[in-house]
């Protein structure tokens, strides 16, 4: 069988101008193009022909494009797919990323966004071949370079899905306390994108002035104003190509989230005093804060359709002292080591009643505050950190509040409310602990300890 001089591509869509779209702007770009007007024609194709890379319409009379894309998955299991759907339907669009659909395209049709999209696709499918576990993400491989510890159950659903969204080039937003590690995510996702040897660009949006911001992002001109004694490009030409991580994306400015906007509904941006056109960029964004988009929604300070371009893909990503002892136990062992080296002090080690300590405390500060607390007791230690090289609110954990005259009787009566509580609970979930453990609060494993002392059966 002779070699494809060019990428083979199949647009499955039962609107004939659909196609003539594809041919012309695909042809345009070196690709051939082929059409079929249902999913039975799709698969009746596929035994005749071998595309490189599939779009398929998510609407269509008879087998609609979830059907379709199941049976793709059974016969055809490392062939790309791209779904495209009308505006109202992107939820759905996003359901078919479980199905293992690389991305999705938007009805009316952006032209831009469809080559760049093809040529991303095409790019991922060449790695796929290469390297089969490529597109299939394992969650093990997320903590590889990032230091992403990965014991508890919450965090293992996090690694899952940071493993089916990194391949793809959907906008991810990454919710969650401040110190939870949102950049240290953005960036084992990049890392694990076909973006991973272009530019992952920073920016917190919370450390910049409102006057600089749009400058920092956009770029200008010479002369755009006061100030401006030669042209310089921002942020998002910068990340051109790669990834650019908004940070803290809660306190952008409601003109500017506007533009952000724009960027997403079309990848073009002006330079502040630009006199020429608007530049075509190939940007993935990836967002983060610790707000509350949806009541920031509600009072007026964020955009609504903003939002949810933004939140096509959401991480939430749990406190530190709801992902149970043993994460917090790796995360010491990792910042113990860290230190050991910047310190220059081989010997160092964490005492097991400081370790105690540490799991005590609720860390409101999550992994930041656990590195800080780290890094000034390895400081003050000589070869062990003991409990008394620890921040003062780290200690105050251990030491027990002035117990009342009657305070027997009151632990009885705690106990004795701990013990219904969870009962109550386990009862609600029909005995599932990992169920009954989520609406608690707590991991499995504690939930099973405290199961065992209280005595319930």
């Amino acid at each position: 069988m002779p070699e494809k001089k060019s990428p083979l591509i199949l647009v499955v869509d039962d609107e004939p101008n659909v196609g003539m779209i594809f041919h012309r702007v695909l042809g345009e770009e070196g690709y051939e193009v082929v059409s079929a007007a249902s999913g039975t024609e799709c698969l009746r194709a596929l035994k005749k022909q071998a595309p490189d890379l599939v779009f398929l319409d998510l609407r269509m009379p008879g087998m609609d494009g979830v059907e379709t894309l199941r049976r793709l998955r059974e016969t055809h299991p490392d062939l790309t797919v791209v779904i495209m759907t009308a505006y109202q339907t992107v939820t759905s669009a996003v359901e078919t990323m479980r199905l293992g659909a690389y991305d999705y395209l938007i009805k009316p049709l952006d032209t831009d966004k469809l080559k760049s999209i093809a040529r991303q696709a095409l790019a991922l499918g060449k790695v796929s071949r290469r390297i089969p576990a490529a597109k299939t993400i394992a969650a093990s491989d997320v903590v590889h370079d990032d230091n992403l510890i990965a014991a508890s159950p919450e965090m293992k659903k996090m690694m899952t899905l940071v493993a089916k969204v990194a391949p793809t080039d959907l906008t991810v937003l990454i919710l969650g306390e401040s110190g939870t590690g949102k950049e240290v995510f953005a960036r084992a996702i990049h890392r694990l994108s076909v973006r991973k040897d272009k530019p992952f660009v920073v920016v917190d949006c919370a450390a910049l002035p409102e006057s600089l911001i749009e400058s920092e992002l956009f770029g200008y001109e010479k002369g755009a104003f006061t100030g401006a004694d030669a042209s310089r490009a921002g942020k998002f030409e910068s990340a051109d190509g790669g990834t650019l991580f908004l940070d803290e994306i809660g306190n952008l400015p409601l003109s500017i989230q506007v533009k952000l906007l724009r960027f997403l509904q079309e990848p073009v941006i002006e330079r502040l005093g630009a006199r020429k056109g608007p530049m075509h960029l190939d940007v993935r964004i990836l967002a983060a804060t610790n707000v509350d988009l949806e009541k920031a929604v509600k009072n007026g300070s964020f955009r609504e359709d903003l939002f949810h371009r933004l939140k096509v893909f959401p991480l939430q990503l749990p406190p530190l002292r709801n992902r149970g002892a043993e994460d917090l136990e790796r995360l010491v062992a990792v910042f113990v080591d860290i230190f050991r080296g910047k310190l220059g002090k081989p010997s160092l080690t964490i005492s097991p009643e400081t370790v105690q300590l540490l799991k005590m405390y609720t860390w409101p500060g999550n992994i930041r505050e656990l590195q800080n607390a780290l890094s000034s007791a390895a400081l003050l230690a000589d070869d062990v950190i003991q409990p008394g090289h620890l921040p003062m609110s780290v200690q105050g954990a251990g030491r027990p509040d002035p117990a009342p005259a009657d305070s027997i009787a009151l632990d009885d009566v705690v106990r004795r409310v701990e013990r219904e509580h969870i009962a109550n609970t386990l009862k609600q979930m029909e005995g599932n602990r990992k169920k009954a453990a989520a609406a608690l609060g707590l991991d499995e494993d504690s939930l099973s300890a405290k199961i065992k002392t209280l005595g319930i059966e």
